[in-house]
């Protein structure tokens, strides 16, 4: 049997969305023209690949192996388009790392200057996401690694510690009557006036939904786009903040400010590297998987 590459695209994109209509529209097709094209699809194997169901779809095991193949058929095609590629440009090749707000800001900078130091040959692209956005791009095969939070709902992909990054409040020195470095508990916070960050920023969301938890809702005096802004109004005595501590080592020195560790499970941060599956990678990949993992194992 003959297969079309763009029903194999389609068909990951609507698995990966659990939707023929999301996965229409990451494929750039209108929604009859999909639908006619998975249908054709399931006709010519003769099985049903999907299980409709009010919520969207999901894959029949036909559908779970058809997933697998067209996956690996879809990244060999990749890799030979780089190799190809990579020959025409002096052998070159081009690594595609996604990473989350804290991971770019705070943690790449020496890991990927080394890697790019001792790799003359080896391009990275990275881009920021937050961390959902990352675990559903590397599920969809657009990326080759990705950096982000450790959460529930990583079936699928592989992942290696990265870096622990954990959430702190940051204070005026005094405003709470605690020692410097002292642990509080998030609850015992809810009555401070808080300096937080942007709209849709995933770690004040992140902040938000624990607030929620407990019924109540942060009193944002002011959002500012950065750690930096918000160490600075800080330690003017215009709120507190919960940041990763990494951020205090860019955006707190020379600044007035207290440091205190939150005693809740939450505001440990796990940051990993992860990917599909680490033995499909490029050897590029592969080397930049080590360069990230092996600055761990200095670092212990």
């Amino acid at each position: 049997m003959r297969y079309d590459l763009l029903d194999l695209r389609l068909f990951l994109h609507v698995v990966a969305a659990r939707s023929i209509t999301l996965g229409a529209e990451r494929s750039h097709l209108a929604l009859p023209s999909a639908s006619a094209r998975i249908k054709a699809l399931e006709d010519s194997l003769g099985t049903p690949l999907l299980i409709r169901h009010a919520r969207g779809v999901r894959p029949t095991p036909a559908g779970l192996t058809l997933e697998r193949h067209a996956r690996a058929i879809l990244q060999r095609l990749e890799d030979m388009d780089q190799d190809l590629a990579g020959a025409e440009a002096d052998s070159r090749t081009r690594v595609r790392l996604l990473a989350n707000g804290a991971a770019v800001m705070e943690h790449l900078d020496a890991p990927l200057a080394d890697f790019l130091q001792a790799q003359p040959r080896v391009d990275v692209d990275v881009e920021e996401l937050p961390s959902p956005r990352i675990v559903l791009a590397l599920r969809e095969g657009r990326a080759d690694l990705g950096i982000f939070v450790a959460a529930q709902g990583l079936e699928g992909l592989q992942v290696r510690p990265f870096r622990t990054d954990p959430l702190v409040l940051v204070t005026a020195p005094g405003r709470l009557r605690l020692e410097d470095g002292e642990a509080v508990d998030f609850a015992h916070l809810l009555e401070q006036p808080f300096v937080g960050l942007s709209r849709g920023n995933a770690l004040q969301l992140h902040v938000e939904a624990q607030a929620a938890q407990w019924g109540r809702e942060l009193a944002i005096r002011i959002r500012v786009p950065s750690a930096i802004q918000a160490c600075a109004l800080v330690a003017r005595g215009l709120g507190v903040a919960i940041l990763p501590a990494a951020s205090l080592l860019r955006a707190g020195p020379g600044l007035a400010l207290a440091r205190h560790p939150l005693k809740d499970a939450w505001a440990r941060r796990d940051l990993v590297v992860g990917c599909r599956d680490f033995a499909e990678l490029a050897p590029a990949a592969t080397a930049l998987l080590e360069a990230l993992v092996g600055e761990v194992a200095r670092q212990g």
